[in-house]
């Protein structure tokens, strides 16, 4: 292993987003596109020096919870080239070594710097660099080759034949640290953007004749990220690479073009993936598990055989084996169910537990509850568990079953075995092996229907005018005088 501290350069302003933030803190794949280098060289236990500005800032608290155990923060308080970033650097140079490169390259892999490590040493090279072939060259450098090494000119400074080449520079850069320090020093800004390019580096060494070593690697292995549009390339292409990961691993996933999966996301194997799914954050499936299309799984944990059905969304919960969710339901924050259960069509369940082969098929919401084994929750019902100021816990014990249309206000108790009648509102608990009935009686008056259809039927409100009887016909009000005209 070399001896090699990595530099970071993240102090770009960040122009071509035309946004708030610095486009390091957007998002690639659930991880913020910062993340996605510095976490490669994590993985190579490099040192790291990441250079920022007061405009990427708001990086350090992102960063601070990779918990990276060699990093020192480097301020470019004044933006004046990427030659002057690396000269801020100069007081962390501690290894013999140093690899260089940018923040915004969220497709680099362990493999590719890796290797360029390897044929670094090999070569003994002073300085060696990546570049690859792009279609659409605007915006990098052009990498033209000398005969004694390559100089590096950016596309502002090139001539129309220069500005034809394909060969472009990658920007990343692995570079003797006795190199640098003879030779960062001597960098001008004489070009059009009147900046201190690190670039110039590559063509003082062939001037010094040091030996250089250019590096040709895959375009999708090295793009950057200045602009929005290229912000959905990328991802794009990590998106790709993480789906045939998976299916790599024994996942089936039905329409895979339509699919989003983060990076730390895991599934296990004969799990099958519909259409339009996406798989976000920390997000654990098990094995032979089923995602119905369009469902959304956030920062949750679906055990072996689970299913969510279509449309259903899966948030910061836990879900049983074989358990059914859906489709059209939600768990949404901090629920968990248990095994061979099913929450159905149009159930939400927040902040709540339900049991072992407990069943809430229809139309319910379940907030703040505990649910036991056995329980079946009828279509409807819903736990009323706030009450303006306060957030209140309803107990359904097991075996519990609770008729359609119920409205259960808590805090209460429904214990083991009973039972709660369709249409009522329970507001007191409910004793083991009891039937619990909580609504009015109901009236049949003979006749009542037809007398409404003819609007000959009395109103039963209490709002009738002390001088005219008034009626109610096909819901409007009417006196006896407006009858009357009518017929």
């Amino acid at each position: 292993m070399m001896n090699i501290r990595a530099i970071v350069l993240a102090a770009g302003q960040s122009v071509r987003f035309k946004t708030k933030k610095t486009k390091l803190l957007f998002d690639v794949c659930g991880r913020p596109m910062i993340l996605h280098p510095l976490m490669v060289l994590q993985e190579l236990g490099l040192p790291v020096s990441l250079v920022l500005s007061n405009k990427t800032s708001a990086v350090k608290d992102i960063v601070s919870e990779l918990g990276l155990p060699q990093l020192a923060y480097v301020d470019q308080s004044e933006q004046l080239g990427t030659g002057h970033a690396v000269q801020c650097s100069r007081a962390t140079w501690d290894q013999d070594n140093v690899l260089i490169l940018y923040g915004d390259m969220p497709l680099v892999t362990k493999e590719l710097l890796l290797d360029m490590q390897q044929k670094h040493a090999e070569q003994d090279a002073d300085v060696t660099f990546l570049s690859t072939y792009a279609n659409n060259p605007h915006g990098y450098g052009r990498v033209i080759e000398l005969e004694a090494g390559y100089k590096i000119v950016e596309e502002k400074d090139c001539n129309e034949q220069e500005r034809a080449v394909e060969l472009v520079n990658a920007g990343i850069y692995l570079i003797k640290r006795s190199f640098l320090e003879e030779y960062i020093d001597s960098l001008d800004a004489n070009n059009a953007s009147q900046e201190f390019y690190l670039t110039d580096l590559v063509g003082k060494a062939a001037a010094q004749d040091k030996k250089t070593q250019m590096i040709k690697v895959a375009y999708d292995d090295v793009r950057g990220v200045n602009t929005l549009k290229q912000l959905w390339e990328v991802e794009q292409i990590k998106r790709a690479r993480i789906i045939h990961h998976w299916m790599r691993e024994g996942v089936r996933f039905e329409f895979a073009q339509t699919t989003h999966v983060d990076c730390d996301v895991e599934i296990g194997a004969d799990t099958v993936i519909g259409a339009g799914v996406q798989l976000l954050g920390k997000t654990i499936i098990g094995q032979e598990c089923q995602i119905k299309q369009y469902s959304v799984v956030e920062n949750s944990k679906l055990a072996d055989g689970a299913r969510v059905l279509a449309h259903s969304v899966v948030n910061n919960s836990r879900v049983g084996s074989n358990t059914v969710i859906g489709p059209f339901a939600h768990l949404n924050t901090n629920a968990t169910i248990g095994r061979d259960s099913h929450i159905g069509n149009f159930v939400e369940v927040k902040n709540s537990t339900v049991g072992y082969h407990s069943k809430a098929k229809h139309l319910t919401y379940l907030g703040n509850a505990r649910l036991g084994d056995h329980v079946n929750v009828g279509a409807g019902t819903i736990t009323c568990n706030y009450d303006g100021i306060s957030k209140h816990e309803t107990v359904i014990k097991d075996n519990v079953f609770v008729g359609s249309n119920s409205t259960i206000i808590a805090p209460v108790h429904i214990e083991k075995d009973a039972y709660v009648a369709a249409g009522s509102t329970i507001n007191r608990n409910v004793p083991e092996k009891s039937l619990a009935i909580a609504r009015e009686r109901q009236t049949n008056k003979p006749g009542y229907a037809e007398k409404l259809r003819q609007g000959k039927a009395p109103d039963t409100s209490g709002s009738s005018s002390d001088t005219e009887n008034t009626y109610s016909f096909k819901g409007a009000v009417k006196t006896d005088t407006e009858c009357k005209q009518n017929v």
